[in-house]
């Protein structure tokens, strides 16, 4: 859709700037329609008349006046995601003071809920020629409010017992995203029109997503389309359609879909329609059918989605595109696979795939049975680095004297170079070392996985573990040891349940010659990953040592 967006300068002193005003704006936004009020009156007539997507006023449309301010009160409370840029004289900053310097401007708002997008001078800007500045301010106001054109949309259909390790791979395999991308499936196989699969509900939420969420964004969309995850996907359900838990960043509901998170914005206009859906169709539940007798097994054989998407969801976009890369229940997928969505979603122009990983990162369990020769083997199976899943919050048999302990396994494995992250197979909330038996996994040489589940752990570690060259390379250049590295990437962006435990493995880290400094977002998510080492690296590099 070719949106256009109406702007609205209401000030009654423009003069000949107008005509300059509008010859710049025709050269660098085409697609942006100006009007021009003088007054209050007109200013409301425009805003009634018609879809107005930005406004600039001047505090005084008459001489005196503050009819500026009852325009940007009337916006806020009636058109409150309108991007609004006050541009006015020098003069007029006591009345710009003595408005938003006060407690309330009126009975029902506050300051902070009227405050413009922006500030600006009419004699930093009109009397110079700065039009470009007004023209920056405008822009950010009009993406943040969700005021942006959305072209395309990507819609990944997947089994649900690999989905965790799925979602994880594309969310650091896919670089420099321009478009949404919607991971989804179900427990139900969608089968028919009259189907009563949970892949409704799922379907419908992520299609709406894809069209109304201000892009870029990768997300899943699973429990009867009720719950839309951005990360830390883990199933704990077998057969049931609330089937998920994770990093819940929207809502779906009744009335509508609310979202959590203050990066995720719904596009305004109720006639968005994506240009473009591309499907990219890999299998899993949703698509399955038995075989002719009805007691054959579940084979992902089916061509549901399709047809669904172009009969009860074609209001959603225009056209759409298939892309029938397998038709595989998800056991049967891996790191491969996931490698083969990535470059898919690369070929259709939306991302850019950074499909190296590590693929000798793999878990060890704890288990009763097991003794240390056990625990041995398991490690051994592992390259550059394990995920060791204990007990309960994180723990094992750590006693020293016991047959049974991971301990001497453990240290051996730290010892020759594999990276152990520590977490616990219980799948639900944040690991940390509250007991003894888990704090002295940390003491021996393991890292806390914190509030990543199994598979972000796994799959994380083993993307950064995959890019051995570059972190060499930073190493050398930095000074600061490549382990090092690797466990601030790797703990950077991760929470444990307390705050005191990731201040406990720091302070125990530098106890051991190791200071850490940790950034507070994942640095790979998006990011090439030379750019996230990057930040890794400035950020531990201001670490005494």
């Amino acid at each position: 859709m070719d949106r256009r967006f109406t702007i609205l300068f209401a000030d009654d002193d423009l003069g000949a700037y107008r005509r300059e005003i509008e010859g710049y704006f025709a050269g660098v936004e085409p697609q942006w329609d100006l009007r021009f009020a003088t007054s209050l009156k007109e200013a409301l007539a425009c805003l009634s008349a018609e879809r107005v997507d930005g406004v600039v006023l001047d505090v005084e449309l008459t001489p005196g006046g503050r009819e500026g301010i009852q325009l940007l009160v009337h916006l806020r409370r009636y058109q409150a995601n309108t991007p609004v840029i006050v541009l006015t004289d020098v003069s007029d900053a006591r009345v710009v003071r003595d408005a938003f310097l006060s407690e309330t401007l009126t009975e029902d708002f506050r300051r902070q809920e009227v405050d413009p997008d922006g500030f600006l001078f009419k004699e930093e800007i009109l009397a110079n020629g700065r039009y470009d500045i007004l023209h920056w301010k405008l822009s950010r106001g009009l993406h943040h409010y969700g005021r942006v054109a959305n072209p395309r949309g990507i819609l990944v259909t997947h089994g649900t017992d690999t989905m965790a390790w799925g979602l994880c791979y594309l969310r650091y395999a896919l670089k420099n995203l321009t478009a949404n991308v919607a991971v989804t499936g179900s427990q139900v196989p969608l089968e028919g029109y009259y189907s009563l699969s949970d892949a409704l509900g799922n379907l419908k939420t992520s299609l709406y997503l894809l069209t109304r969420l201000r892009p870029a964004h990768l997300f899943a969309v699973f429990n009867n389309g009720q719950s839309i995850f951005s990360g830390r996907l883990t199933k704990y359900r077998k057969w049931h359609t609330d089937a998920f838990d994770g990093r819940v960043a929207a809502s779906a509901g009744p009335e509508g879909v609310h979202t959590l998170r203050k990066d995720w914005v719904i596009i305004p206009y109720e006639d968005q329609r994506l240009e473009e859906l591309h499907l990219v169709r890999t299998g899993g539940t949703i698509e399955s059918q038995r075989d002719s007798q009805a007691e054959g097994a579940l084979k992902p054989t089916g061509d549901f989605v399709w047809k669904y998407l172009n009969d009860a969801l074609s209001e959603f976009f225009a056209t759409a595109v298939r892309h029938d890369l397998y038709a595989l229940d998800s056991s049967n997928m891996s790191f491969e696979e996931w490698a083969g969505v990535a470059a898919e979603i690369e070929r259709i122009g939306v991302a850019s795939a950074d499909t190296r990983f590590d693929l000798s990162v793999k878990p060890v369990y704890a288990n009763p049975l097991f003794t240390t020769e056990d625990y041995r083997r398991q490690f051994s199976a592992c390259g550059r680095g394990a995920i060791f899943a204990g007990y309960g919050g994180g723990n094992a048999n750590t006693l020293e004297r016991s047959a049974r302990s991971v301990l001497p396994a453990l240290r051996e494995a730290v010892r020759a170079g594999t990276f152990v992250g520590i977490t616990s197979q219980v799948p639900l909330e944040p690991y940390d070392a509250d007991y003894d038996a888990g704090l002295s996994l940390l003491e021996a040489g393991g890292v806390p996985c914190g509030d990543l589940p199994m598979a972000d752990a796994q799959v994380k570690l083993s993307y950064i573990l995959g890019h051995p060259e570059e972190l060499r390379t930073a190493a050398a250049e930095s000074g600061l040891p490549e382990n090092l590295l690797v466990t601030a990437g790797f703990l950077s962006g991760v929470s444990m349940r307390r705050a005191l435990g990731m201040q406990t493995f720091i302070k125990l880290k530098e106890s051991q010659g190791m200071p850490l400094r940790l950034l507070p977002d994942d640095p790979f998510v998006s990011k090439p990953f030379e750019e996230g080492l990057r930040t890794v690296v400035e950020a531990c590099a201001t670490c005494p040592r």
